[in-house]
């Protein structure tokens, strides 16, 4: 295998890592504005629940002594409760909770249930001996904006995945983790043994990941108590790599993220019960399994990329080999298992995550994090050099003294060495750049975004249709570009809404493929496929 970094590259790296931190804080930070989380938390009750707002999302979580413990011999991936949802004044069927396997000892837990804005819920089938049972609906959509942090301007991407997004971008209420009962919550950081993969059983084609994760916080930090969301990671399905558990710092660039600042150590989470430390999690937005509450998709091919990327550079960081088994051994509680260095959730504890259609994708996930490793796939083996036969007939070869025919020295014959000949066409396009506008008028305010897209050697790309989403009025936009490769689209709204997001989810060019892992950000005002509008008026 091909070693990717000697020390002195090492250092080289860290050199301009710092070079690239200075360069983000002396450029203007960003205000990152999102919706605040609504929720409503009320004990277990037998009839019909209302809330004040929409709901996004349900959970239920309760103490059961004696329950379970971390083997698979003795866990449950499923309760007999079970919950159901109203819409237009008509209630769903009823629907088995699944448990989200993360959970302590003695406590059950359930993943988040996507509500698509129910009006009310109903849980029944609570065991008789739980204790100190509760329900949660949340919404992370319809809140009122306010500023949850600051994007430091022009932030370098480490990572070789698509788009990463921060705490800040994602929109992290960093006071989840300092008051009320969380705020004993302390980090704690071991070294890396094993990468396990996780989906988060919440819907596919997700029009709001960022909102989706920010629900599995509120549920993760606040309602079970574990003072911040479980996974290191979060993958949405474009491709983007949401910054999870917080790792003592800001971060700026994604090699920020889940580490502990000057180290190579990482947080501890809570992802798989009983086998958290030095083991990092990784989820998957969406479901890949079938369930009660959502049917089953294939992940996305974008977010099997850049999960393969983020193991890859996982993997180099910590010395980790991706095909191998490994006994792992928790550092805390000194228990062993033996698993693979990239597994499943299910090889821990019994639960059915991360979906079968995931885990069957584990084998060739390894085998392309391995690749990446070294430099990728092996090429063909080379022809002879000491036989320059016809290649259109290699029982014949010419003599290498005498052609047959004399070239042109202006026009190289090596089709590897292109010489002064123009670049080959690109094949792939992507986004350049996203900018932003907004223009006053009288009680209303409007948001215009430019949108740049280029080809794989950066020209312009004329005619492309780009396609997206404002995700905090829900409406899709589209625009096509011109001959300079840009085009723009707008949204309206009132003085009352202080931002408005725009998120590019596709573009689509003739004779060109999208390859959102080369969006790209150069001026720090986007994470490549996102950006949010501030009003300044």
């Amino acid at each position: 295998m091909a070693v990717l970094f000697s020390r002195r590259s090492v250092v080289h790296v860290a050199l301009v890592a710092v070079l690239a931190s200075m360069l983000v804080w002396i450029q203007p930070s960003v205000a990152v504005m999102a919706p605040s989380t609504l929720a409503d938390q009320k004990p277990v009750q037998a009839g019909p629940v209302e809330t004040d707002f929409p709901i996004d999302y349900v959970g239920v979580l309760y103490d059961a002594p004696g329950a379970h413990g971390h083997d698979n011999e003795h866990g449950h991936a499923a309760s007999q409760a079970a919950v159901r949802l109203r819409h237009d004044g008509v209630w769903g069927t009823w629907m088995p909770l699944q448990e989200d396997g993360a959970q302590a000892e003695d406590r059950w837990t359930s993943a988040l249930v996507s509500a698509a804005g129910a009006t009310a819920y109903q849980v029944r089938g609570v065991p008789a001996a739980a204790l100190d049972a509760k329900a949660v609906a949340i919404n992370t959509t319809d809140g009122p904006l306010e500023k949850v942090g600051e994007r430091p301007g022009g932030a370098a991407d480490a990572l070789s995945t698509a788009d990463c997004v921060t705490r800040a971008e994602w929109g992290a209420d960093e006071s989840w983790r300092t008051t009320g009962r969380n705020k004993r919550y302390t980090p704690e950081y071991q070294d890396v043994q094993a990468l396990t993969v996780h989906h988060t059983v919440t819907a596919n084609d997700d029009p709001d990941p960022a909102g989706t994760v920010r629900a599995i916080y509120r549920w993760h930090a606040v309602d079970n108590g574990w003072g911040d969301i479980g996974y290191q990671y979060l993958i949405g399905e474009s491709g983007a790599v949401y910054e999870g558990r917080w790792s003592g710092g800001d971060s700026s660039t994604c090699d920020d993220f889940a580490h502990e600042q000057g180290t190579d150590r990482v947080v501890t989470g809570a992802h798989t019960g009983g086998w958290n430390s030095g083991n990092v999690g990784v989820a998957l937005l969406g479901t890949f399994e079938e369930t009660p509450t959502v049917s089953a998709a294939d992940p996305a091919p974008a977010a099997v990329d850049a999960l393969e990327g983020l193991l890859a550079d996982l993997s180099v960081r910590h010395d980790l080999s991706p095909g191998a088994e490994i006994t792992y051994l928790n550092p805390v509680s000194f228990e062993e298992k033996v698993v693979q260095t990239i597994g499943g959730h299910r090889d821990y504890n019994a639960t059915a995550c991360p979906g079968e259609r995931l885990y069957a994708q584990l084998p060739a996930i390894r085998t392309a994090v391995a690749e990446r490793m070294a430099g990728g796939p092996e090429d063909p083996a080379p022809t002879d050099p000491t036989d320059p036969g016809d290649p259109t007939d290699p029982t014949e070869p010419t003599d290498p003294t005498e052609p047959t025919e004399p070239t042109d020295p202006t026009e190289p014959t090596d089709p590897t060495d292109p010489g002064p000949t123009d670049p080959e066409p690109a094949t792939t396009v992507h986004v350049g750049d996203l900018d932003a506008t907004t223009v006053d008028d009288k009680n209303q305010w409007r948001a215009d975004v430019t949108v740049t897209v280029v080809d794989g050697n950066g020209g312009p790309v004329d005619g492309a249709e780009v396609v997206g989403t404002w995700t905090t009025t829900g409406g899709s936009d589209s625009c096509t570009t011109d001959a300079g490769g840009t085009c723009t689209v707008a949204a309206t709204t009132g003085k009352k809404d202080n931002a408005l997001t725009f998120v590019v989810e596709s573009v689509m060019a003739t004779g060109l493929d999208y390859a959102p892992a080369a969006n790209t950000d150069p001026d720090g005002d986007s994470n490549g496929t996102t950006i949010t509008v501030v009003r300044v008026n």
